[in-house]
């Protein structure tokens, strides 16, 4: 049974917050396609609204996930997979996703409390077992399994500390991917393994990078242009598809899941930033952390930040 895996990332462009880079892995009966898992489970999963009529949305969480809509579609979406729709904490689901290799390096305060968030946080178990439900039914009738799902979380802290060394965010962003790669490598034995990962920004060459992640493997070029880099890692008998393409996050299930699991958990560590400062200035209006917005907020709080003498490299990515 080949693999089909898919890596993304969310909260890369923020000044606020952390970088959340995933990776789900399925098992399949047939060769992996982009479309494939959206025609196994259409019986449980949608890729938009408009049609879902009761099922899993799963696509780009820029597509699920709206301020409009709120957390409970991406919630659902997410818990629904992971199975983890009794009631517990953000703490025991994070504990079962963080890649062993990289913990959560920070221990700024306004974190801390992330852990203790219970879930659901928009939706509620009963919804999300039925819907759950259902797709453990079209997994067990088309022979699909959710295999894995790993996450690396990189907070301000351990951002800017890499950055500072390397000069380079996209550093930082391809170390944690190669990461999920080489835990996949390693789980992957002797079967077909497949893997699509949303692109890193424009960028086209990915060889070096995949060579510096798998040193022990010969890495060939199968295609690079602008759109698609696909490269074929191999050691013996055992070998790795690995693409690179744009907008890969609406493109196939596995990496719009990862997406939206990205998504999600950097909105619990939002949450739970926002309600740390929140509790300390009365009338402060929440942020996502993005450019602008982040700017007000960092306003809004300076008068504590200054008065606490708070480290700003713990609050605050250089770049």
């Amino acid at each position: 049974m080949p693999l089909w895996a898919g890596i993304d990332e969310a909260g890369y462009g923020p000044l606020l917050g952390p970088l959340v880079i995933t990776g789900v892995t399925f098992h399949l009966r047939e060769t992996p396609e982009e479309g494939v898992l959206w025609r196994l489970l259409e019986d449980a999963v949608s890729r938009g609204f408009k049609k879902a009529d009761g099922r899993l949305v799963v696509n780009d969480s820029k597509l699920v996930y709206s301020r409009a809509r709120g957390l409970k579609p991406l919630e659902e979406g997410v818990l629904g997979f992971l199975g983890a729709h009794a009631h517990g904490t953000a703490s025991q689901f994070l504990s079962t996703l963080l890649h062993p290799e990289a913990p959560v390096r920070d221990e700024s305060p306004w974190f801390r409390e992330v852990g203790g968030i219970r879930l659901p946080v928009a939706s509620n178990p009963s919804a999300i077992a039925s819907k759950a439900a259902t797709l453990a039914e079209a997994l067990r009738r088309t022979g699909t399994q959710l295999v894995r799902a790993r996450m690396c979380v990189v907070l301000p802290g351990e951002f800017n500390s890499v950055v500072e060394m390397t000069g380079n965010k996209s550093y930082l962003l391809f170390q944690k991917c190669g990461l999920l790669l080489q835990d996949l490598w390693e789980m992957a034995a002797n079967e077909d393994t497949f893997v699509l990962v949303d692109r890193h920004g424009g960028r086209i060459r990915y060889r070096k990078l995949l060579r510096d992640a798998f040193p022990h493997c010969a890495c060939d070029i199968a295609k690079e242009s602008a759109g698609e880099s696909v490269y074929e890692l191999s050691d013996g008998s055992r070998r790795m598809t690995v693409t690179f393409k744009e907008k890969a996050d609406s493109l196939a299930l596995p990496v719009s899941l990862a997406s939206m699991l990205a998504k999600y958990v950097r909105e619990l560590y939002m949450h739970a930033f926002n309600a740390y400062w929140q509790g300390r200035l009365e009338g402060l209006r929440p942020t996502a952390g993005y450019a602008t917005d982040a700017r007000r907020f960092l306003r809004d709080i300076g008068p504590l930040v200054e008065r606490d003498g708070l480290n700003a490299s713990a609050l605050v990515r250089g770049r």
